[in-house]
């Protein structure tokens, strides 16, 4: 009851308008320049629960954007890239202090508007950097291609964010650092990630005027897509003004229908594995013969500077030069056209399961908002323990989507856990829950209703 009472009373605080606001930068610098980085708030705690109603509204005026397995993986995975954060925040928090401290040029005052609009547009600049090192350097798409990995676009895409992902734009944060305190560009770091949200979407059509300098949802559609025309273009966060700048905006088109994902999609729900899948292409990468069966990266260090060259290369590939790094020349090069009709990977889940797993998720997430508050506080033992049940959590839904054989087994152990814990604490909430949920997964079984898990994939 206490679990049930927390969570109502988290989310209904949360859904304040004002919270509304932080996901379309609609604040003044007067509110948001705070006297210290331990003061800003956090934003993505503070707009979570109105991430879920624009989930639930989107879904009501066109469900065909969704999927139940790919919306539950799109979120899961939110919910891992939030669990492995350094103290719950991005990574470059824990660095950018002291960094700041070190190598700063210039002080600029901490309390002034300009250099919050400063920060602003350095944050932007930085931001488009790294998000396109990230596509056009292979060990950089490794850290972001979970985030292009769905079918679907919509806004629980937006969660689908690789756990790597802080480590890809580390270096362009920390370099922010030479002129920006950490207490305007933490706030500028988190609203950018807000404002993000909004933009992975269908059902909000163009802008007109606002598509030539925001980064608008159909600008952002382009980017998603794996339309020949679409691969990396379209790196903006909230202006699309460096697009523009440097050759590499490109707008929808209405004539071509646009397909979402990888352009060899994995195939796959399970969170933790799309995370690792690219490592594979990237040793492959390294091991490239030429016609004649000859090594063409020879020695271990230029197997390793292939890692970084861009990802779809191949010898005879022209190549050009952004700042440190290659990228190609013809971005539609070796990209295969759509064929049409477009089939999204779904394997049937029957309705039972279905409503099992619904609940099951809503138990997940209402432990990983306690946890997201709780984390702090926890001795070393406790935090690790919760968070790797969490994971385990999270992962189990994958096994079930997939139809895994292995998911029967993952289930019915964490299950056993719960109850062994509740007995330990007394926790009835607990005993209750691991019993009921072991009962109904046994009644599945009996019935068939998990039959398909008995295939592996």
């Amino acid at each position: 009851m206490d679990f049930l009472l927390f969570v109502l009373n988290k989310t209904t605080s949360d859904l304040n308008p004002n919270n509304l606001r932080y996901m379309f930068y609609f604040v003044t610098p007067n509110e948001t320049i705070y006297n210290n980085d331990e003061e800003v708030p956090h934003y993505l705690s503070l707009t979570m629960t109105w991430m879920f109603v624009l989930m639930i509204l989107e879904f009501l005026l066109d469900d065909r954007n969704y999927a139940f397995n790919d919306t539950v993986t799109s979120v899961n995975t939110g919910v891992l890239f939030s669990l492995l954060k350094v103290r719950g925040r991005f990574l470059s928090r824990a660095f950018y202090g002291s960094v700041y401290e070190r190598i700063h040029i210039i002080d600029f005052p901490k309390d002034s508007a300009y250099t919050w609009i400063l920060g602003f547009l350095l944050q932007e600049l930085s931001y488009y950097s790294g998000h396109r090192a990230m596509h056009e350097v292979g060990l950089g798409w490794w850290f972001h291609q979970v985030h292009h990995s769905s079918e679907y676009f919509n806004f629980s895409t937006a969660m689908r964010i690789g756990f790597l992902e802080d480590v890809g734009l580390l270096a362009f944060d920390l370099m922010q650092a030479t002129i920006i305190p950490p207490n305007i560009f933490f706030v500028h770091r988190c609203l950018s990630l807000m404002f993000r949200f909004w933009q992975h979407t269908n059902v909000i059509p163009n802008l007109g005027p606002l598509d030539y300098f925001l980064c608008t949802p159909s600008n952002h559609r382009v980017h998603h897509a794996r339309n020949p025309y679409c691969i990396d273009r379209n790196y903006g966060a909230v202006l699309i003004i460096w697009d523009r700048l440097f050759g590499t905006y490109e707008p929808e088109r209405k004539d071509e229908k646009i397909a979402y994902g990888l352009v060899k999609p994995i195939a796959s729900f399970d969170p933790l594995g799309f995370q690792f899948f690219e490592v594979k292409a990237l040793y492959d990468r390294g091991q490239t013969r030429d016609q004649m069966g000859k090594e063409i990266f020879t020695g271990f260090w230029n197997k390793v500077k292939a890692a970084f060259l861009p990802p779809g290369y191949f010898p005879g590939v022209k190549t050009k030069r952004f700042l440190m790094w290659l990228y190609k020349a013809d971005n539609t090069e070796r990209i295969p056209k759509i064929e049409n009709p477009v089939v999204p990977y779904n394997p049937p889940l029957c309705a039972p399961l279905r409503y099992y797993l619904l609940f099951q998720w809503l138990i997940l997430l209402g432990n990983f908002l306690k946890f997201a508050v709780d984390r702090q506080t926890m001795s070393w033992p406790l935090f690790l323990t919760y968070l790797s049940y969490l994971i385990l959590f999270a992962q189990t839904f994958g096994y079930y989507f997939d139809q895994r054989r292995i998911c029967i087994f993952v289930d019915c152990c964490r299950l056993i856990a719960v109850i062994v814990s509740g007995l330990f604490m007394w926790d009835t909430t607990s005993i209750f829950y691991g019993i009921g949920s072991l009962i109904v997964v046994s009644v599945l079984i009996t019935t068939g209703n998990i039959k398909t898990a008995e295939k592996q994939t």
